[in-house]
């Protein structure tokens, strides 16, 4: 096989998992797979205990850290378009297809989806084959790059829901976690119209 970041022709060993769970054949050689660092830590930050959306995101579980390798490759990935790359985290998505709750992707705002032309997170779910429902809109096109943390907690709420959420148990997905800004608006909206608990998962944590 050629290792889709680095090109290099490899070799890939059989395993039992392969031939009797169907799992994926990995599309990385193991030098560039290697790179990738397991997020240990997945405690949510405590700074928005006594804000309104202190409860509102139940847990949130990231994957890999935010280090130079993944900042050479998510930058490809989302700002150089390049959308095969979403297969690389596949089998880390997989789980998702066996558990009981609605999958929601966090969106693009559409102005931001036009000019991007797809959503980064859909096409890792779409990539590990997931089901998902959108039912969040993005209201506010402004990035938070360059915002501070207090600023980012007190701004604007920048989601609205769409579609009846009632009574639903709820996991977000998304591809970086910075602050965590994003999933507790969106978490807080969603419980606000019903939502009986919402998780998350991401890709990231920066």
């Amino acid at each position: 096989m050629t290792c889709l970041l680095c090109s290099t022709l490899f070799l890939e060993s059989a395993s039992w998992q392969k031939l009797f769970f169907f799992k994926q054949s990995d599309v990385l050689c193991h030098g560039c797979r290697a790179k990738f660092e397991k997020v240990q830590n997945n405690q949510i930050e405590n700074e928005w205990s006594g804000t309104i959306y202190e409860g509102a995101l139940d847990t949130v579980r990231s994957i890999y850290t935010y280090n130079d390798w993944m900042k050479h490759v998510f930058q490809q990935y989302k700002f150089q378009l390049d959308v095969e790359l979403a297969t690389i985290f596949a089998e880390d998505f997989k789980p998702l297809r066996n558990v009981q709750k609605l999958i929601v992707p966090i969106p693009l705002h559409p102005e931001k989806l036009q000019e991007r032309t797809f959503s980064q997170v859909d096409q890792l779910l779409m990539a590990a084959h997931v089901p998902y429902t959108h039912v969040l809109d993005k209201t506010v096109n402004r990035s938070q790059v360059g915002k501070t943390r207090k600023d980012r907690m007190s701004s604007e709420l920048i989601f609205s829901v769409s579609k009846s959420v009632q009574n639903q148990h709820i996991i977000l997905v998304d591809d970086l976690y910075t602050t965590g800004t994003t999933l507790h608006h969106a978490a807080f909206v969603l419980k606000k119209a019903g939502a009986e608990s919402v998780d998350a998962i991401t890709l990231i944590r920066a």
